[in-house]
């Protein structure tokens, strides 16, 4: 074929079906551009956090501690640093702190710092020198307690026990380690104040901090590994300065991945549009091959010419996604605190970005129109002459070429979501889900269709309905690939929206039934009765007491537990991976919260004594169930006690809860402070409760998660954000696949059409007709979806997320009105194109 007539028949195809070339380069837009623009997003960001991680930190490495550095700690330290290094020590908790009338108070974060720190970075003031220059009766504020306490420069305030002098504002610090920043406004005062303070008790919620600074020859990774065991012994752990703010960082972490996944799916509904659109198109090209050939065009050229089609809307939709991916970054919140979204770094292209566009934009929707181009090559030329050769039938033969094509797109898919999840296991598991999404809506589809014939067939549906079904269940035709399509796309939308409600539940922003809203901490064991007097003062509704006792695992079942075995990688400590190792606060109770229930075992009598309970998921992790004994080490002293029973725990209840729970027994000589957790509805009774607690209990920490809710909501509502961009893709790419399974039924039903006029159906009946069929395509897609994602929801939320599962009525309500909507609109505009072409015409277009 000359190379002319190949340029004008590539022009010709690509606009004259103009409608075919849009869904296919916009499918592959919205893909390319929601899972690029998060992937790029992710990766500058984690680049910045890495760049900035010793300013972050303030230095190479930080040696923490849940207790008093031991000497034997120090002396491990003092052997094993290299020579050059420099340390300086800190002290951080939460407290409460107070104008000096106690008029106005507020929670934050006291550091008490020995001012060598920090290494790198800078800690900004006004005025300038007050870091550096700071005595022990001064103190620094955020401006934000500044403000709060209505302060200004000379004003005392009262930490504890002590009375400090207002010195300076903190303009900018370096970050905290193992946190979540932003948790309160921070205090920084020298190391030898805050013991002063009388805050600094055995036994309460207080982190020992030691930074380092080594020498630029010493490679810090590899002393922390080497290190890491022989300090964890002294119950010292090792951060390396790219671990800052893991919490933070793991938070971050988590909501990428999250995002990320949510991106992938909507790729993966493009990728079902770029099918659809492909497979209709070549059955619509059957008889145009068979001239060709007729003609003398060779099966090879024939092939070129597809691909050529496919590939040039492929490379439109990539460059057209790369640009919505840059957008897309634009609209995205700074949840990592660090860089500003207006930063360059935010807003580019990072080059695994460009690669993947590629790898989805090209290389992908080629995979996908392989096995269905190769089959072009069994068409005959004698079905140009013959014309027998249905374009409507919706048959492409299987093949090994489409067998060897699902396993590389399974294979890709799979290798982006373990890259994007870092997760082998997460990346397996979700495109194993996803990519057999469709045959798990299919076979659902079947049996709602056979329970549609049998109520067919008892006569419970009227003639007219039961004509639409019977055409909507049948075996073959392309309205049931649209089914398919349209359900898979509900279900992941559906999903999206059931799982940020949940969220938002759980975070307190669709808060069900009142919760406890108040909460003291590090209540002495004199102090007790006291407060409780004070408390009843106040109009309570709920009130929970509930005695604290900080411990570590040290046997289980007799075996001793390796401190050594604590994970290295902050990154990777999550709850579930330190069972074993992590920090526990103990409690002990003689009932069951009516938010508990026990799943396994019995609850113990009031006489029981050291019998233990264990969240029933939590003990999976411990590696313990009921009749295994557990061993604590309770500041030296160890204490026993069996497991008796499993008990499920509703975390969101904002109740004292705790993971293990003991009878009364030994643990109650412990030394042990306590939590009280109340319900005040007026913020002014709270308020007033807050400065009463702080006047004659200044060592009582106070949070009122009204406020605290506040800094969490912030972020929450950046985390929202982007939850509802990505449910915006997923909803476009959804409603892109309604265009595009009804584009691939269109031939279908311009032959019903036209054969139903050829029969003397008169325009009436016929809007009737295809309307009905249009709300059932619509409410049984509806409906395998709904099923599907309530499903996976109630499995997400039991097994892996461990949340209470809340349904948004209202959004879902909207979903299926706004489906039916759009499937009667698209349906209504193809019968007006219908009526406007007589008989004949459209007899002959659907030869």
């Amino acid at each position: 074929m000359k190379a002319s007539l190949f340029r004008f028949y590539l022009k010709r195809e690509l606009f004259s079906r103009f409608r075919y070339s849009i869904l296919i380069v916009v499918s592959i837009t919205l893909g390319v551009g929601s899972v690029i623009g998060i992937h790029s997003y992710k990766d500058n960001t984690a680049n910045a956090i890495r760049k900035e991680a010793k300013s972050i930190m303030g230095a190479d490495l930080a040696l923490q501690s849940p207790q008093e550095i031991t000497n034997s700690a120090k002396d491990l330290l003092k052997n094993r640093l290299p020579v050059g290094a420099k340390t300086s020590a800190s002290i951080q908790f939460l407290s409460m702190i107070s104008n000096e009338s106690g008029s106005e108070n507020s929670l934050s974060f006291i550091k008490g710092i020995e001012t060598g720190y920090p290494f790198y970075g800078e800690m900004k003031t006004e005025p300038e020198n007050a870091y550096r220059n700071l005595k022990p009766n001064q103190v620094l504020l955020d401006p934000t307690l500044v403000e709060n306490l209505k302060l200004k420069l000379g004003d005392r305030v009262r930490l504890g026990d002590s009375l400090l002098v207002l010195a300076g504002v903190v303009l900018k610090e370096p970050g905290a380690v193992g946190s979540f920043v932003g948790s309160a406004p921070g205090s920084i005062i020298r190391k030898d104040t805050a013991i002063q303070t009388g805050l600094v008790q055995r036994g309460s919620r207080i982190r020992y901090t030691i930074y380092l600074q080594f020498p630029e020859t010493t490679n810090t990774l590899d002393w922390k590994d080497k290190e890491f065991e022989s300090f964890i012994k002294e119950d010292l752990t090792i951060y390396h300065n790219t671990e800052v703010n893991s919490g933070s960082q793991q938070f971050i972490k988590n909501t990428f991945d999250y995002m990320a996944l949510l991106a992938l799916a909507g790729f993966f509904l493009g990728a079902i549009s770029v099918y659809t659109a492909v497979r209709t198109r070549l059955l619509e090209k059957r008889n145009e091959i068979a001239i060709l050939m007729c003609l003398g065009a060779k099966p090879n050229v024939i092939l070129l010419l597809v691909f050529s089609e496919i590939l040039i809307l492929s490379l439109l939709g990539t460059v057209f996604g790369l640009l919505l991916g840059t957008f897309i970054q634009s609209l995205l919140p700074d949840i990592s605190g660090i860089l500003s979204v207006g930063n360059n770094v935010i807003l580019g292209l990072s080059a695994s970005s460009l690669l993947w566009s590629v790898v989805l934009g090209v290389i992908l929707p080629i995979l996908i129109s392989i096995p269905l181009v190769l089959e072009t090559r069994s068409v005959k030329p004698l079905a140009a002459l013959k014309e027998v050769e249905s374009q409507t039938s919706g048959n492409l033969s299987t093949s090994y070429w489409q067998f060897g094509s699902f396993v590389l797109i399974y294979l890709l898919f799979t290798t982006l979501a373990i890259l994007e999840t870092e997760s082998i296991f997460k990346g397996i598991l979700f495109t194993l889900v996803l990519l057999t999404l469709p045959l798990l809506v299919y076979g659902l589809y079947i049996l709602f269709g056979t329970f549609l014939q049998k109520i067919s067939k008892l006569g419970w549906l009227s003639k007219e309905w039961s004509l639409v079904t019977k055409k909507v269940t049948r075996k073959s035709g392309a309205l049931r690939l649209s089914i398919i399509g349209l359900g898979s796309a509900l279900f992941i939308l559906t999903l999206s929206l059931i799982l940020q409600e949940s969220l938002l539940e759980l975070s307190g922003a669709r808060e069900i039934e009142r919760r406890p809203n108040m909460f003291l901490l590090d209540i002495r064991e004199t102090q007790k009765e006291g407060l409780l007097q004070v408390i009843s003062k106040f109009p309570v509704e709920k009130q929970y007491v509930a005695p604290v006792i900080g411990a570590r695992l040290s046997k289980v079942n007799g075996e001793p537990v390796k401190k050594e075995d604590t994970i290295k990688n902050a990154m990777d400590r999550n709850w579930r991976a330190t069972a074993r190792t992590r920090e526990y606060f103990l409690s002990y109770r003689d009932s069951l919260y009516d938010t508990e229930e026990v799943t396994k075992g019995s609850w113990w009598q009031e006489t029981s004594q050291n019998e233990i309970s264990v969240e029933r998921d939590f003990s999976s992790y411990l590696q313990a169930s009921v009749g295994d004994e557990l061993t604590f080490n309770v500041q030296g002293r160890e204490v026993s006690g069996k497991i008796t029973n499993l008990r499920s725990v509703n975390w969101a209840d904002m109740k004292p809860n705790f993971v293990v729970l003991f009878s009364r027994g030994i643990l109650e000589k412990a030394p042990r402070f306590y939590i009280v957790s109340l319900l005040i509805d007026q913020g002014t009774d709270r308020y007033q409760l807050q400065k009463v607690i702080v006047n004659q209990f200044p060592n009582i920490t106070v949070i009122d998660t009204e406020k605290t809710i506040q800094a969490f909501m912030g972020i929450l509502e950046k985390v929202t954000q982007m939850m509802a961009l990505m449910t915006m893709f997923i909803l476009a790419a959804s409603f892109v696949l309604v265009f595009t399974t009804l584009y691939a039924s269109q031939s279908e039903r311009k032959r019903e059409f036209a054969l139903l006029r050829v029969i003397g159906a008169n325009s009436r009946f016929m809007g009737k007709h295809f309307l009905r069929e249009a709300l059932l395509v619509s409410m049984i897609s509806f409906f395998l979806g709904l099923v599907y994602a309530v499903g996976s929801n109630e499995i997400l939320n039991r097994s892996v997320l461990e949340l209470r599962s809340v349904y948004p009525y209202g959004q879902l309500s909207l979903v299926f009105f706004g489906i039916c909507f759009v499937t009667v609109t698209l349906y209504t505009l193809g019968l007006f194109s219908f009526f406007r072409m007589p008989t004949k015409t459209v007899l002959k277009e659907i030869k």
